[in-house]
């Protein structure tokens, strides 16, 4: 078992929290994956391992009840239940999602991010509380087809959920958090109970039923699209704008055609991840690159370490907006590969899209602060300048 202490990991640690990417290249350096008691689970951190424990369905498993856990129905959505099961809800949603990821979609999204600029006043502002985060939580549901968050509920909901993401690190916040996602599963239910049936969302929970699913996987899964506003679409948002922030030439001289606009937003997933890794649990007893694991143990797959690897990634510590092809795993790989992706790809393409037109430059205005959060890496606090 390799739990050299010289590479342990402490994700809350705020040195980590400040940068995580020489932690990760430590325990990259090990060639093997480490033990991590706390977590109880093997953390992986090469492009190798974490690509190989995504594709082996048999052997671990997303569907933790399948490792002889308890998982409660409102728990099993797309991203918790595994093939052949998982095949149905996945191809349904996918679908949608390509639907709702139109050309009028990215036009309106042009034109409100147009419209907020232009609102801006002049002088310093926290770009996330102040922008991001408004964005997203305006896009989600304009993108889905659901009623305008109302932030007052939204945000202490938000706020518990993203927190109970690390209730394996602080195991106070899983209560709040299971207590938000009912609460949030509430407010949705009440939304596509009051669609008409034609209407994209009840149209997806219908052609999913259709294909063998149950309900409440169909409904938990439109929930997790819902969770996004909340942490990996705004959390995208503001590493990307971090990064622009500290480099002037990346808007100015790297973004000069759609095409590179179109291919830019992969680089920011990958440089800085917004989710940072998930697990899988194994199936049984195995041997994996040299260690002995047993069934019911984590792998922690630490994507935002696999995309600084360099034997995967040229120059990874760069940010090289021409970067192409560009396998990183940010949103998992294989069946598992998240589904609402299209959405940040395209939220982002657009508010890159406008930047370049408006000829908009960004400065620091002082200094980044991240969220005392493990598994979604985002900015509390990034005090900007636009110049328009």
């Amino acid at each position: 078992m390799t739990t050299d202490a010289a590479v342990e990991y402490h994700p809350l640690d705020p040195d980590t929290l400040l940068d995580p990417y020489p932690v990760y290249a430590s325990l990259r350096a090990t060639g093997a994956p480490v033990w991590n008691q706390k977590l109880d689970s093997w953390v992986l951190t090469s492009y190798r391992d974490c690509r190989q424990v995504l594709l082996d369905h048999e052997n671990f498993a997303a569907d933790w009840r399948r490792a002889g856990e308890t998982v409660p129905d409102p728990a099993l959505d797309v991203h918790t239940i595994d093939p052949p099961d998982h095949t149905a809800i996945y191809g349904v949603l996918a679908g949608s999602l390509r639907d709702m990821a139109s050309d009028g979609l990215a036009a309106r999204t042009r034109a409100h991010i147009a419209a907020v600029l232009d609102a801006r006043p002049d002088g310093p502002f926290n770009a996330i509380t102040e922008f991001t985060e408004p964005l997203a939580r305006w896009f989600i549901p304009e993108a889905i087809g659901v009623p305008p968050f109302d932030l007052t509920t939204v945000r202490p909901m938000a706020e518990a959920i993203t927190q109970a993401m690390d209730s394996g690190l602080n195991p106070a916040a899983r209560e709040p958090g299971v207590a938000a996602q009912r609460q949030l599963a509430a407010m949705i239910e009440g939304w596509v109970t009051g669609m008409d049936a034609d209407h994209p969302i009840r149209v997806l929970v219908a052609n999913a039923m259709a294909a063998g699913v149950p309900r409440h996987i169909a409904m938990n899964s439109l929930r997790t699209l819902v969770v996004n506003g909340f942490t990996a679409v705004p959390a995208s948002l503001g590493n990307a704008l971090n990064v622009l922030s500290r480099d002037a030439s990346l808007l100015a001289d790297q973004l000069g055609s759609p095409e590179a606009i179109d291919r830019a937003p992969h680089e920011f997933f990958r440089y800085e991840a917004p989710i940072q890794g998930t697990t899988r649990l194994a199936v049984r007893d195995l041997e994996f690159n040299g260690v002995k694991v047993r069934r019911g143990q984590g792998m922690l797959m630490l994507f935002a370490a696999a995309n600084r690897d360099p034997e995967q990634f040229d120059g990874p510590d760069t940010v090289r907006l021409d970067r192409w092809p560009n396998h990183h795993l940010t949103f998992g790989y294989g069946a598992h590969a998240c589904t609402g992706s299209l959405l940040a790809h395209l939220l982002l393409r657009e508010l890159l899209t406008v930047l370049v037109e408006r000829g908009t430059t960004l400065k620091p205005a002082g200094p980044a602060v991240h969220k005392k959060l493990a598994t979604v890496r985002t900015l509390a606090e990034l005090p900007l300048e636009f110049s328009k």
